[in-house]
């Protein structure tokens, strides 16, 4: 049996959480396939509060007392992982039919580095399909559909983890200059070509709060060191294997 690790790193979300956890709990696997589901709750009581209301198989839930941000969250329980596949998927999205069977389906029988992206629905605090603002100052259409892989939810093979190291241990950005990280080391990446999640889109989300939206300072400044760091790749410089930061938990823990 191979097991796919769905990891979510939940601050601020227990409004959104049951529903994340239980489009992801109803997910449908090929055969042979395990499930695992790891939300680490980045110091927030609440969240954590509508965790221990969950009672979803396969779920453990583990509290972070410090605030670390989401990358820390998911280096601390992927670095911990053995599964065959991880997933990042964030606290306030949805996952709708066939979003992990879809992927899962095309990855290579053995342990290669691999990545894959589907298509998302941009929607509103209530699901609602919306027209939201891209990082590049661009609209989607009026029915919030994205027509290509966005950064923030991706699949990889645990080999992927293995060259890479890690995501850095940014307030924000952290999984976009991963992707190209993995870009540059040769990194396969299929992109699914069907609407398969829902991205909610709310000020206090990742890409919309003052302190790391689009428009921050902190997204600005790491929008500048991996533009730097694109430049070294293309001199020919080799991506960098980054050490895994992360962050001690409380040792209180659900499964």
């Amino acid at each position: 049996m191979k097991t796919v690790a769905v990891i979510i790193a939940g601050r601020q979300a227990s409004a959104w959480l049951q529903q994340c956890i239980a489009s992801i709990a109803a997910q449908t696997l090929p055969p042979s396939w395990n499930l695992r589901i790891f939300l680490g709750v980045d110091a927030c009581p609440s969240t954590m509060g509508a965790a221990k209301r969950l009672h979803v198989p396969g779920l453990q839930v583990t509290y972070f007392p410090e605030h670390v941000g989401p990358y820390v969250i998911f280096n601390s329980l992927a670095s911990g992982s053995r599964s065959d596949v991880l997933v990042r998927f964030d606290a306030d999205d949805v996952m709708l039919d066939d979003y992990l069977r879809a992927q899962l389906d095309i990855f290579p029988a053995r342990s290669v580095p691999f990545i894959t992206q589907t298509w998302s629905i941009y929607v509103n605090e209530n699901l609602q399909p919306a027209c939201s603002v891209l990082a590049n100052g661009k609209t989607t259409r009026p029915d919030g559909r994205r027509a290509t892989g966005s950064d923030g939810q991706f699949a990889m093979s645990q080999a992927v983890w293995t060259r890479l190291g890690s995501f850095r241990a940014w307030w924000c950005h952290a999984d976009s200059e991963f992707l190209r990280r993995a870009e540059w080391a040769g990194v396969k990446k299929r992109v699914i070509p069907s609407y398969l999640y829902l991205r909610r889109v709310h000020p206090r989300s990742l890409t919309q709060s003052k302190e790391t939206g689009y428009i921050s300072n902190w997204r600005k400044h790491y929008s500048q060191q991996i533009a730097a760091a694109v430049r070294r790749y293309s001199g020919g410089a080799s991506p960098e294997w980054v050490h895994p930061a992360v962050a001690r938990h409380s040792g209180y823990s659900l499964r």
